[in-house]
């Protein structure tokens, strides 16, 4: 699914293997039921918004520990970017406009209000304040 945009139809797009997978391991799962329902939403998000969204969304450790509970890489189920991801995810939008998308993922670029999710015009004034913030702040 890498570089497709993709509008989802379904819920959940998953094959037979991948589906009882996912059952199995929320049938095996131990610890706080919170982390396995969070994990079930990512899938869910990314299905919808794609994976570079849920990258913004989580740190690197939380990415990696909804994947290990869930027994699946997002990278394979969920697109690289929807149209939904790249309309209304203000993080997503103003990696775009600064063309550091890996920067603000491993935290090297910070980002406010990166988990927002909104529609377009509110997108587009975010990515315009953060634009502007950026430019006084690289001229001091």
């Amino acid at each position: 699914m890498k570089g497709e945009t993709v509008k989802p139809q379904r819920l959940l797009i998953l094959d037979e293997e991948t589906e009882q997978r996912i059952l199995r391991n929320m049938r095996e799962f131990r610890g706080v039921g919170t982390t396995l329902e969070s994990a079930l939403g990512a899938l869910v998000l990314g299905q919808f918004f794609g994976w570079r969204v849920l990258k913004i969304l989580h740190n690197p450790a939380t990415y990696r520990k909804y994947e290990k509970v869930l027994g699946i890489e997002f990278k394979n189920l969920c697109p690289e970017i929807t149209d939904f991801g790249q309309k209304k995810s203000i993080g997503y939008a103003i990696t775009e406009k600064l063309g550091s998308f890996w920067a603000v993922v491993m935290g090297k670029r910070k980002v406010a209000d990166k988990g927002l999710i909104d529609n377009q015009a509110e997108v587009e004034k975010h990515v315009a304040k953060h634009i502007a913030g950026s430019d006084g702040e690289e001229k001091k």
